[in-house]
């Protein structure tokens, strides 16, 4: 996939409003829909449920939030649904949640906030199970709005068969996607960061606060790593200054000899590789010397670690 012609379908104005079953395949049977948790009704707030089990008032549709930071690890969310749709569906394949963060684009996979369902559009029951979770999840919901399951997820977009849908634009329906990877092999499903840490009503019998996610501490650099929710917008980040500009950015998915000479200064296993460990450790080292905790070798961290001699 390529992220970026995703983001910019998300935002483009583009208004075909055909759902991804009605374009190809055997129409769909009826299938139930994936079981919500059960809730004690002590869990429920006042005003937003009847009980266990009961749907509540979802969540507001939110803004489009791209990709931001680098930390490629399969957030709780993620794993919940991923788990509840292959036991329900049992079709298709799990497609994986990350990607390292060299590749190319924007990618809420580089975040771990994003899934991969291998649900071929000309496998017969790979395509009615992809098309009776996405009705589901797309339909108006006892609220009269449309997206209620994926709102109650914190699910952000889906992009399949050549089409995307956004919960942001849900009244323009199934719009063009405009990729060279039409997504016929596999749904694509990007979550909000509350959908993302499963801190949505689906999960909590609860509705969700919105979450902005995580902040760039300067323009063009990596944001901080996510460590709780962000109620606000982020500000627009100041510019980079010229001190910090021939920094080289080094994050997971990195290698060679600069990525060795930064684990030389980290005191940590020198393998020439940046992956899980490193991050951590440079987090630890942000944190002691005061740094945006970003995780990723970024200017400022570049230029602390004196990696430019």
């Amino acid at each position: 996939m390529n992220p970026s012609k995703l983001f910019a379908c998300a935002i483009a104005a583009a208004t075909a409003v055909i759902l991804p079953l009605s374009l190809v395949g055997p129409v769909a049977q009826a299938v139930p829909p994936p079981p919500t948790p059960p809730f004690p009704l002590t869990a429920v707030p006042d005003g937003l449920g009847v009980g266990a089990g009961m749907p509540v008032i979802a969540e507001s549709p939110g803004e489009y939030v791209p990709q931001s930071s680098c930390d490629p690890r399969e957030k709780p969310g993620i794993t919940k649904f991923r788990k509840l749709v292959m036991r329900h569906y049992r079709a298709g394949a799990n497609w994986g949640s990350t990607r390292i963060c060299t590749a190319d684009g924007i990618s809420e996979h580089l975040e771990g906030r994003a899934w991969d369902w291998n649900a071929n559009v000309n496998n017969p029951k790979q395509f009615q199970a992809a098309a009776n979770l996405l009705q589901w999840l797309t339909e108006a919901g006892p609220d009269g709005e449309l997206g209620y399951n994926a709102r109650r997820l914190g699910i952000m977009y889906i992009g399949y068969n050549y089409r995307i849908w956004g919960v942001y634009r849900a009244g323009d329906g199934w719009r063009v996607l405009q990729n060279e990877n039409g997504h016929t092999d596999h749904v694509h499903f990007s979550f909000t960061w509350s959908g993302a840490m499963a801190r949505t009503s689906f999960w909590t019998g609860q509705r969700g606060a919105e979450d902005y996610g995580p902040c760039r501490p300067y323009a063009g650099q990596p944001a901080v790593l996510h460590s709780g929710p962000q109620t606000q917008p982020c500000a627009r980040p100041p510019v980079l200054p010229a001190q910090y500009s021939g920094a080289k950015l080094l994050w997971w998915g990195s290698s060679g000899a600069l990525v060795k000479k930064a684990q030389r200064r980290l005191h940590i296993r020198r393998n020439g590789s940046f992956g899980g460990s490193m991050q951590r450790a440079v987090a630890r080292y942000q944190v002691a010397h005061s740094l945006p905790r970003t995780g990723a070798i970024d200017a400022v961290t570049f230029y602390s670690l004196d990696l430019n001699h």
